[in-house]
């Protein structure tokens, strides 16, 4: 089942279970959020309180959990050694806080707040980026996941700086440049697609076949998809930055829409031939998000023809919460339990009884709290849609309800212990 992981270079338990158990927490801020605020925040993406919303969704959650994700699968998954790992806890330190301070200052339009939230994240953003960057370059890029995580890391530091420029304006170091929009949008593609779909798609190549014992993703659909959203990635932010307008924006945007769409069609055929059958609940939000991709791909296309707000908020619902926050969520039921299971239990084999993977995470419970996340999709995206302020508060609370379920889940695996062992079979194992 862990053909091609490296085990041995995995790094301390703690370091991706801080940033996987955080994202919840903001996702239960989020909830309330919307819950209290309701359609309020829904009337103008430029809208404070709205531009918070996404950040909680953008970096309290996705970056979150990705950054997690790095942590644990660049060493696993490419045999990337990350360097000066230990001080990983003090980039999670920082980047909680910074994520509190920029997040609260964006909500109260407070200047100072933004600035110090920015001072926490640039540095350890930065940090974050050097650390993988100097483990993904080390690994030859002849592997599809390689490739597509050197293309995520790259969108995010693009990403970064941008925020930092943004961050600048406020702080009054430069004025903000007249083409606002570009920056923004590209803002928006670096971080989304470059960034978030980026590292689905890197993880998606590897993962899938491995927990599902599939047919490998086939390496020339898997470059081919790689080289299109690169196509995207390059030819987008120029479109956006020169404001060539809305047919460029869509032309640029087609190898990326293409490379999104096969890599779905070719992800739902292999899950079809899978080994084995059992259809858990990583499998289930691989799928649901799969299927919300399309629609949400729809709602960008129409944002460029279409000068209203609903279909732009539409689109961000179902990318980053719809597909983004679906499939990770999906992930945290299949990488935590292993976490947990690899570093507590794994030695104990033979000498005591110990639990397999799905005793540490119930799928019943894990089925029941994805049931409820996407119940809170498909509120919201009629409450969005219709702009009626009951159904957005509803959707909302039940969200705050999924992100609760979802962070006590995540805190009886982690409370979990080994058995003792024996004296006489302690006595075997030291001998």
């Amino acid at each position: 089942m862990y053909a091609g992981v490296s085990l041995d270079q995995a790094p301390p338990e703690d370091i991706p279970v801080r940033f996987f158990l955080s994202a919840p927490a903001y996702g239960i801020i989020a909830g309330l959020l919307i819950a209290i605020r309701g359609e309020d925040l829904f009337l103008s993406i430029w809208g404070s309180e709205t531009i918070a919303l996404t950040h909680l969704f953008t970096l309290g959650w996705l970056a979150m959990i990705m950054m997690g994700a790095f942590y644990q699968m660049v060493p696993v998954l490419v045999g990337g050694t990350v360097p000066f790992i230990r001080a990983s806890r003090v980039v999670h330190s920082l980047f909680s806080l910074g994520v509190v301070l920029i997040v609260s200052g964006m909500y109260l339009a407070k200047e100072p707040f933004i600035i110090a939230g920015a001072a926490a994240l640039a540095p350890s953003l930065l940090f974050f980026i050097v650390q993988i960057s100097i483990a993904l370059l080390k690994v030859k890029a002849d592997r599809p996941t390689v490739v597509a995580m050197r293309i995520s890391v790259t969108s995010f530091l693009i990403t970064i700086l941008l925020g930092i420029y943004f961050a600048g304006t406020h702080a009054f170091l430069w004025e903000m440049s007249d083409n606002r929009m570009g920056l923004t949008g590209t803002h928006m593609v670096t971080g989304l697609f470059g960034w978030v779909g980026g590292l689905i798609m890197g993880v998606g190549f590897h993962v899938i076949p491995m927990f599902y014992m599939t047919p490998e993703f086939p390496k020339k659909k898997a470059s081919l998809i790689l080289r299109l959203y690169g196509t995207s990635l390059l030819l987008l932010p120029l479109a956006l930055l020169t404001n060539l307008g809305s047919l460029f924006y869509l032309g640029a945007a087609i190898p990326g829409l293409a490379a999104l769409t096969l890599f779905g069609v070719e992800t739902f055929a292999l899950m079809g031939k899978r080994r084995r059958k059992i259809k858990d609940t990583t499998l289930k939000a691989w799928q649901r998000g799969l299927i919300i991709l399309p629609p949400a791909l729809i709602a960008l296309i129409v944002t460029l023809f279409v000068d209203t707000e609903i279909p732009r908020f539409l689109f961000g619902h179902l990318f980053i919460v719809g597909f983004g926050l679906t499939v990770t969520t999906g992930m945290l039921y299949k990488i935590l339990p292993f976490l947990v299971w690899f570093h507590r239990f794994s030695f104990l084999i033979g000498k005591v009884k110990v639990p397999l993977m799905k005793d540490i995470c119930s799928d019943k419970k894990a089925d029941r709290q994805l049931l409820l996340f996407l119940t809170s999709v498909v509120i919201l995206f009629f409450g969005i849609a219709s702009n009626f302020d009951i159904i957005i508060r509803a959707g909302g609370l039940v969200f705050f309800l999924s992100s609760a379920m979802l962070l006590l889940i995540l805190v009886k695996m982690i409370r979990m212990k080994a058995p003792e062992v024996p004296q006489e079979k302690a006595q075997g194992m030291s001998l």
